[in-house]
C-alpha cells in the first residue's frame, strides 16, 4: 500500500482531489443569510457578501427582509452587532447561505431567461447592448446574469439567463432604453415683435403670426430648433410670451451617479416616502442649464419662474423648483427626486434609475421576444432524480462488472474512481467560474459515461491471458491507453465546434464535457491504471 501511495500519478489524482474539496467548500448546515445587495442608505455600513445571522435576536429567514420594522432594529452578522433606525423594510436583498462554492444555474436555482431583439443587430450595437443590460443588471442586483450573442437568419438577439431575480424587474430594466432628458419649460417676453433669447449669445426670435424667425429660418408651433447646442421646442406664443422648452440635460452629460447616504436615500414625508440621489454633470451640460435658467425671471418666493423636468424614455419621473440662487449658475451636481407610496417602491424606482443612468443608454431600441421564469423547484426534483439516476447506474456498472470479471475487489476501484472525477470536474468548472446548470450535469454525465468505458477497456485488457503475464501487464495498458487517447481525441474533436459556434447550453455542455476527457485522461485514468497494475501483481 506504501509503494503505490509513492507513485506520482497517484499523487497527482489525491492533489486534485484535496484541491477540488477545498475550492468547493461543502457546507452541510449553512447557517444565515448572505447580502446580495443593499438598496437603502439608511443600512449604509452593510456591506456586499456580509452574513446575517438575526434581526433584533430572531433567526433570520427571507420573510425578515420584507417585513416593516419601526425604530431601533438589531442586526447579527459575521462582522459583529450593528442597529440600525429603521421605518419600514431594511431595504436589503438576501439569499440564505449556499451549502457549497458550486453556483447553481437558471434551471436548478430558479430565475428568469429572456431573449430581445434589437433595432439594430450588427455585431458592434450587440456587444454594447450587451456591456449596458450587463452592467444595469449586475447593479440592480440580479445574480449569476449570463449574457449571449445568438444569431439567426442574419438577425442578432441577446440571450439574458438569470439565476435569482423575477420577470418584472428583468423586464423593466431590459424595456428602458435608457434616454434620460432633463427639461426647462419657460417664457420669453415679446416686444415689439421680437423675443431675445441669450445662450453663449444673443439671438432675436422674430414673431411672425403663430410662427417664429429664428437665425432667417421659420420654426412652427411644435417644432424643434438648436442654438449653441441647446435643443428647444417652441410651444407657440400667447399673453405676449413665446414659450419654450429647453433640453439642458441628457444622459451624455451623466458622470456620475452618487450612492452614498449624504446624496441617496429615502424619507418619510407625511404618508409617504421621497426618494433622491445625487448626479454630477459634464460641464457642458452644466453650462447648458446656466444659460436657459439666465432668461428666466425670478419669483418672490425665492424661486426661478420655471421648473426643472425629469424624464426616462420620454416618462415623467418628478419636476423640481429651480432655486433663484441658481440663476446662470454652471451647476455641475444636481439631485434627482421622486416620491412613492410604500418605502420598498421608493427603494425600488431609486435604484432602477440610479442602475440605468450609470449604464447609459442602449444604442438602439430593442424589443423582448421571450421572458420565461423558472420555479427553482423544478432543478430541486431534478436534482433528486439525476442522484437516483446516478446511483442506480452505478448500481447497475457494479452488477454487470462483477458478473463479467468476478473480482470485486477490481470492481470497487472502478466506482471510487468515477466518483472522485465527478467531484474533480465540479471542483475545476466552480474554480473558473462555471455555473452548474442542466447543460453542465449532461456534461458531466458524457464524460463520466466515457471514463467508466476507458475503465472497463483498461481492465479488459489488464485480464487478457498472456504468456509471460508479469513482462506484458504494462505493455497491455499501454495498448488500453491508445485506445482511451484515441477516444478521448475523437470526443473532444466532436465537442470543440460547440465551444465556438454553438450558443447557450450547448457551449456549456460541450465545456463541461471537454473538461472531464481532460481530468480523465491526464488525472483519472493513469491513477486507475497504477491501481490495477497494483493489485494484479498482488
Amino acid at each position: 500500500m506504501k509503494s503505490i501511495l509513492k507513485d506520482p500519478k497517484i499523487l497527482v489524482w489525491l492533489f486534485f482531489i484535496i484541491i477540488s474539496i477545498l475550492i468547493i467548500a461543502p457546507n452541510p448546515s449553512p447557517n444565515g443569510f448572505v447580502v446580495v445587495s443593499v438598496n437603502s442608505s439608511i443600512i449604509s455600513n452593510m456591506n456586499h457578501g456580509e452574513i446575517i445571522y438575526s434581526i433584533n435576536n430572531d433567526a433570520v429567514s427571507s420573510s425578515s427582509f420584507t417585513k416593516e420594522y419601526s425604530g431601533l432594529v438589531k442586526v447579527s452578522t459575521n462582522r459583529g452587532v450593528k442597529y440600525f433606525d429603521v421605518n419600514g423594510s431594511l431595504g436589503i436583498t438576501a439569499e440564505q447561505v449556499p451549502t457549497s462554492n458550486i453556483k447553481l444555474g437558471l434551471d436548478l436555482k430558479g430565475g428568469v431567461r429572456g431573449v430581445i431583439e434589437p433595432n439594430v443587430s450588427n455585431n458592434a450595437t450587440i456587444e454594447q447592448i450587451i456591456a449596458t443590460l450587463e452592467q444595469r443588471i449586475n447593479f440592480y442586483g440580479l445574480r449569476e446574469s449570463v449574457f449571449r450573442p445568438v444569431y439567426y437568419n442574419n438577425k442578432g438577439y441577446v440571450e439574458i439567463s438569470i439565476a435569482g431575480g423575477t420577470r418584472d424587474e428583468l423586464k423593466d430594466l431590459i424595456e428602458s432604453q435608457g434616454n434620460f432628458e432633463a427639461k426647462v419649460p419657460f417664457l420669453l417676453s415679446v416686444a415689439n415683435n421680437k423675443a431675445v433669447l441669450n445662450t453663449a449669445s444673443q439671438h432675436d426670435l422674430l414673431l411672425s403670426g403663430s410662427s417664429i424667425i429664428v437665425n432667417n429660418g421659420k420654426i412652427n408651433p411644435g417644432e424643434k430648433f438648436t442654438l449653441d447646442g441647446i435643443d428647444f421646442v417652441y410651444g407657440g406664443y400667447e399673453n405676449g410670451k413665446i414659450n419654450l422648452t429647453s433640453t439642458v440635460i441628457n444622459g451624455n452629460d451623466v458622470i456620475t451617479v452618487f450612492f452614498d447616504p449624504q446624496r441617496s436615500r429615502v424619507e418619510t414625508i407625511g404618508t409617504d416616502f421621497r426618494w433622491s440621489f445625487g448626479v454630477q454633470l459634464s460641464s457642458e451640460g452644466a453650462q447648458k442649464f446656466a444659460y436657459v435658467t439666465g432668461n428666466i425671471n425670478q419669483l418672490a418666493t425665492g424661486y426661478l419662474d420655471a421648473p426643472i423636468v425629469f424624464y426616462l424614455d420620454g416618462r415623467f419621473i418628478d419636476s423640481l423648483s429651480i432655486a433663484s440662487t441658481l440663476k446662470g449658475k454652471t451647476e455641475t451636481e444636481i439631485s434627482i427626486t421622486g416620491s412613492a407610496k410604500t418605502m420598498q417602491d421608493a427603494l425600488k424606482i431609486k435604484t432602477q434609475l440610479q442602475s440605468i443612468l450609470r449604464s447609459g443608454a442602449l444604442p438602439t431600441s430593442v424589443e423582448i421576444v421571450q421572458l420565461d421564469s423558472i420555479s427553482p423547484t423544478l432543478g430541486a426534483g431534478f436534482l433528486k432524480s439525476a442522484a437516483l439516476a446516478a446511483l442506480a447506474a452505478l448500481l447497475g456498472v457494479i452488477v454487470l462488472v462483477s458478473v463479467r470479471y468476478r473480482k470485486p475487489k477490481l470492481v470497487v476501484p472502478m466506482i471510487f474512481i468515477s466518483i472522485t472525477e465527478i467531484l474533480i470536474v465540479v471542483g475545476l468548472s466552480t474554480a473558473i467560474g462555471w455555473t452548474v446548470d442542466l447543460a453542465a450535469i449532461a456534461g458531466l454525465i458524457a464524460s463520466v459515461g466515457t471514463g467508466i468505458s476507458d475503465q472497463i477497456i483498461i481492465l479488459d485488457r489488464a485480464l487478457r491471458k498472456e504468456k509471460d503475464y508479469d513482462d506484458v501487464l504494462s505493455q497491455k495498458i499501454k495498448n488500453a491507453f491508445f485506445v482511451v487517447f484515441g477516444t478521448a481525441g475523437t470526443v473532444i474533436a466532436a465537442m470543440l465546434p460547440l465551444i465556438f459556434t454553438g450558443f447557450g447550453m450547448l457551449r456549456g455542455f460541450a465545456l463541461i464535457t471537454i473538461i472531464g476527457v481532460l481530468v480523465g485522461i491526464f488525472i483519472t485514468r493513469p491513477a486507475y491504471a497504477v491501481i490495477i497494475r497494483h493489485l494484479m501483481k498482488e
